[in-house]
């Protein structure tokens, strides 16, 4: 209905109609952000931040070598160098200490992944940035609503980025995302490189549509704009997202509680800082078993349950960075876990049969290899 409401109008951009604007405002203000700048995906919100923030050629950038290729590919469309630092052994985030490490004169951000919805160490990072001039941004991406120390996640560092992908907790329709922030010249400078590097338009009519364009593009930008039909699912999936955040964390309380109980399997940790927005419900397959991480979970697929690895590649060994380069200094956490790490479902359509069958399933498979 929503969509169809967008289409129906015949303004089915951010130019023409005031549906994007209306996402933003609700997203940014549910965080208590300054602004919010809708974009076409989460990985163009990461891209916008960081050509925002002036990282470009000759700069260098940390991120994770532990987490989804999108939080360390914008880095490279920036024309700068990625330089990955490991995670924490629990909580699979980026390590403050590997961070500290890795800091060069030419480091220019961080980007801190609240991995699978469990908030990184913000207070730690931010030290450690503070005293370099280095910025943070945040990739919130799997993190709606989930709190580090009280606060919500992208609210913390100079950015906080978000995707709306269609498995996300909430989604746009299949792909969306956006940037918060309280810097007014970073959000200024944001909306300007999402769409093409353009200059503000000549007023505003109500409803947040432009009177008239300037067609004056101060720089080089790109188009990474959300749709009206994007932003108008947006909206409506926005509305439940308190919803979706109680019935995750519902099923993945039921599963920790059982799963615990395997002998060789640990169930996801949840820091005493953080509330985990249980975007990801991931499992360790402890070494002492004895069980090659692959065999075990193609018997537990076999069984007819959805069950994956998480990440079997580290990022420094991607191709696309590896044969760059780029694949720095060891990151011995981050590889270890690519042998250890599985995944099962939470969201809410899950029902609680489901996570059963995933323990009898699972207690049966630890059971044949053993």
């Amino acid at each position: 209905m929503a969509a169809s409401e967008a289409l129906r109008s015949g303004q089915l951009t951010q130019l023409t109609g005031g549906f994007v604007r209306d996402f933003e405002v609700a997203f940014g203000q549910w965080h208590g952000a300054g602004d919010c700048v809708a974009t076409s995906s989460g990985t163009t919100a990461i891209h916008v931040a960081l050509g925002a923030l002036g990282v470009g050629p000759g700069d260098e950038v940390i991120v994770p070598a532990h987490t989804f290729i999108a939080s360390a590919t914008p880095v490279l469309h920036q024309g700068a160098t990625p330089v990955f630092a490991d995670v924490d052994e629990k909580t699979f985030c980026i390590s403050a200490e590997s961070v500290a490490e890795r800091l060069t004169e030419r480091t220019k951000a961080i980007v801190a992944v609240h991995l699978n919805g469990h908030p990184a160490d913000m207070d730690a990072l931010l030290e450690i940035a503070r005293a370099r001039g280095v910025a943070v941004v945040e990739d919130a991406a799997q993190a709606h609503g989930a709190l580090y120390k009280g606060r919500k996640v992208g609210t913390i560092g100079v950015a906080g980025c978000f995707s709306f992908w269609e498995d996300k907790i909430i989604t746009t329709g299949g792909e969306g995302g956006a940037v918060i922030s309280d810097d007014e010249a970073l959000v200024e400078r944001m909306r300007r490189l999402r769409h093409h590097g353009e200059g503000p338009v000549e007023g505003v009519q109500a409803g947040g549509r432009p009177t008239e364009r300037a067609y004056h593009h101060l720089e080089l930008g790109y188009n990474f704009r959300m749709t009206s039909m994007q932003a108008a699912t947006g909206l409506v999936q926005f509305r439940r997202l308190e919803e979706y955040l109680e019935a995750r964390r519902r099923n993945a309380a039921y599963l920790s509680e059982r799963l615990g109980k395997l002998g060789p399997i640990d169930p996801p940790f949840v820091a005493d800082y953080a509330v985990h927005s249980a975007y990801k419900y991931i499992c360790r397959l402890r070494s002492d078993a004895g069980i090659d991480i692959s065999r075990f979970v193609a018997a537990v697929a076999a069984e007819g349950l959805p069950i994956s690895r998480r990440y079997p590649t580290p990022l420094p060994q991607q191709p696309v960075f590896r044969d760059a380069g780029f694949a720095g200094a060891p990151c011995p956490v981050a590889e270890r876990l690519a042998g250890e790490l599985f995944t099962l479902l939470v969201h809410p359509t899950v029902q609680t049969a489901d996570l059963d069958d995933y323990v009898t399933a699972i207690g049966k498979v630890l059971k044949a290899l053993a």
